[in-house]
């Protein structure tokens, strides 16, 4: 069964295939090894990244059934967000795969309950969600592959990847900071870029729409400075005075029509186009990065800024406030369900014993003195009181009041904020945390509803350090 592969395919395969080189150079046993871990393998893990239609998907689901197919069983699993986004995206465009190239029920057979794709050899194929706790904490496979793994948090990532034997890909549109940036700079990662030109089977509709929003300031006659700016938005294609080549010329043509449509868009050409990493235009924060020790030194009092989630992440914060400067430092991300299946039984049945329960348990783990302030979001009344009756009697409820949302922001923006450098997941979301778009791509006042579990109760702590008066603005 001969298919026609991909670019994208063809790299991945090779790096999943190539052997550890402290192994081949030494000639040692692949157990002893320390770089490859008894892998025998030089990449644990295989990030994808680039722009829509470059061929990842259907390549990564070629890659999983010929894994599949060529070794026995092998468990494959495959995640997003939720099981349901899951099926209606990945699943779907893999039975679409498989009929395309004439695999379906060949050698497998599909689970559609289960949605398992099971083979001869006893290898299988599993579609699964992040949403369902006890799987992520329970399987073991020796593939992962995360798609598109915008929501879900490294601490998932960490729960699934340490059940992982063989290796873990990656894929993404890389529009916004992740912790999967901290992934690639493990030593044994591998970063396979690609755009939608390294799709050949690239509807001609998809790639004319990303082709739109190349600006001029982005095309090869600026960017080789054959001409400034001025003069490639003013330049005469059909003349051609300067003698640019036709691929030049017809670039630039091609992005002057762009402009007169007023498609053309430098952030969106960056994400989708070139498949890189861009500045959201509408991005709110530009927050400092700190070493931890400069916080735990400040000599002032201490606040902390809580934001429930048991499914959601459940954001805790510290904060220091000196001389107009907010310094943060993160304590908790995980959600309460991820905390609880992590947990032995002892815990578990230690934490129902107790009146308080988990909140009390967690804030006496990260040993938060019983006298600092605590601004907690007012939307779970019962866990503010459990705190205030363990203790913890400057347990409040955050100002939730119409208008707290943007005067907070507003508020943050007069401050010099600093967060600590192991603060990945407030280093997230400062840097992703946007203002909404209308239809017509006009920025407007509001945030989006996104990327907030710790950027709500800092806003909630400045408000409240504003109203004591501590800040004073």
């Amino acid at each position: 069964m001969k298919l026609q592969v991909t670019e994208v395919f063809e790299r991945t395969w090779a790096a999943i295939n190539e052997p550890c080189p402290e192994c081949m150079a030494d000639e040692m046993e692949v157990d002893s090894c320390e770089f490859c871990l008894g892998s025998g393998r030089r990449y644990k893990y295989i990030i994808e990244e680039g722009t829509s239609r470059s061929s990842k998907t259907f390549s990564l689901i070629d890659v999983c059934d010929l894994y599949a197919r060529s070794f026995e069983n092998k468990r494959i699993t495959i995640w997003r967000d939720t099981k349901t986004d899951c099926v209606k995206t990945v699943l779907s465009d893999y039975l679409k795969r498989m009929k395309q190239t004439s695999r379906y029920m060949y050698g497998q057979k599909f689970n559609r309950s289960n949605k398992i794709f099971h083979h001869i050899n006893d290898s299988t194929v599993e579609i699964h969600g992040t949403d369902d706790q006890n799987t992520v904490h329970g399987l073991t496979q020796d593939v992962a592959w995360f798609n598109e793994p915008y929501l879900i948090s490294r601490d998932v990532f960490d729960q699934i990847d340490q059940r992982t034997s063989d290796f873990v890909i990656i894929d993404w549109n890389p529009k916004e900071q992740h912790w999967v940036d901290d992934i690639k700079k493990d030593k044994r990662a591998i970063l396979i870029h690609s755009t939608f030109m390294n799709n050949p089977f690239c509807p001609p509709e998809q790639k004319a729409k990303i082709l739109s929003y190349q600006p001029v300031r982005l095309s090869e006659a600026v960017l080789s400075k054959s001409l400034d700016l001025l003069e490639a938005n003013q330049y005469d294609c059909q003349v051609n005075p300067s003698k640019l080549t036709k691929s030049m010329v017809d670039e630039l043509l091609r992005c002057q029509e762009n402009e007169l449509k007023r498609s053309a868009s430098e952030y969106k050409w960056k994400v989708y186009g070139l498949g890189v990493k861009a500045e959201r235009p509408n991005r709110i924060f530009f927050w400092k990065e700190i070493h931890e020790s400069e916080f735990f030194a400040l000599d002032t009092r201490t606040y902390h800024g809580v934001d429930w989630g048991s499914v959601d992440p459940w954001g805790i914060i510290s904060a220091k406030y000196k001389d107009g400067k907010l310094f943060l430092h993160e304590r908790n991300y995980e959600s309460e369900n991820s905390m609880r299946s992590s947990m032995t039984s002892s815990t578990l049945n230690h934490i129902r014993s107790q009146e308080e329960g988990i909140v009390t348990w967690l804030f006496r783990r990260l040993q938060i003195p019983t006298q600092d302030y605590i601004i907690c979001d007012n939307n779970r009344p019962n866990k503010i009181k459990a705190l205030r009756t363990a203790g913890w009697e400057y347990a409040l409820a955050a100002d939730k009041s119409k208008g707290t949302i943007l005067d907070g922001i507003d508020l943050l923006n007069t401050l010099d904020v600093y967060y600590t450098h192991t603060s990945t997941n407030l280093k997230n979301e400062q840097e992703s945390y946007s203002r909404l778009v209308d239809r017509y791509g006009i920025v407007l006042e509001e945030p989006e509803d996104d990327n907030n579990h710790l950027i709500d109760p800092t806003r909630y702590l400045a408000t409240f350090l504003q109203s004591q008066g501590v800040i004073r603005k």
